[in-house]
């Protein structure tokens, strides 16, 4: 199974950064509305801006995304606002749920094809360009963006690549996940996702 991996982005912050600042930063630099969004998702929007100017407007534009965990900081505060007898605002209730970030992602940039998000923190860059590369099959002239978040104690990192498929007859290259996740490779370039899954 081949795809062609048009463009690739990412964005990186550091896990300290308050979510008032994450959001006025991400404002101004990519022009994205981020009212009341949590900083995973907010990373999210801001890998998928600097791609932005390639994103084909059609109704089968997909969101495939992966990451280990949702917003780790938005559950400890919801955590800590029951420990302390406060009321759970609704929409920090609702963002706790992983899809909520494809949510928010798909609405800022007109997805309206396929959106799945996928927990794993084993094989996520495999499980998600598969996934992609089967949306994909169903569909010619469809595009998909593939979201892959990593966290370590100290940052958040998104990567974002937008794909499309590509002829079976196309010599595909072999990268490792590592390298896909980068981003260090010009683009574009064919994959063989079964390459993948066996590095």
């Amino acid at each position: 199974m081949k795809v062609t991996v048009l463009k690739q982005a990412s964005y990186c912050h550091d896990r300290t950064v308050e979510n008032k600042t994450l959001r006025r930063q991400i404002k101004d630099e990519f022009g994205v509305a981020v009212r009341r969004i949590d900083n995973f998702t907010l990373s999210g929007l801001a890998a998928v801006a600097k791609l932005n100017a390639d994103l084909q407007q059609s109704d089968k534009l997909a969101l495939i995304s992966c990451a280990q965990y949702f917003s780790v900081e938005l559950l400890q505060q919801l955590i800590l606002e029951v420990h302390a007898k406060q009321s759970i605002k609704p929409l920090n209730f609702v963002s706790t749920v992983g899809n909520a970030a494809n949510f928010y992602i798909a609405k800022e940039f007109a997805m309206h094809g396929s959106n799945l998000f996928v927990g794993a923190d084993q094989q996520a860059i495999e499980k998600t360009l598969l996934i992609s590369a089967l949306t994909l099959a169903e569909a010619e002239n469809q595009q998909a963006v593939a979201l892959i978040w990593n966290e370590t104690q100290t940052h958040r990192h998104c990567h974002a690549m937008l794909l499309e498929n590509a002829h079976a007859d196309c010599i595909a290259k072999r990268f490792t996940a590592e390298q896909l996740l980068s981003g260090s490779i010009a683009t574009p370039f064919i994959l063989d996702i079964n390459d993948l899954y066996s590095t």
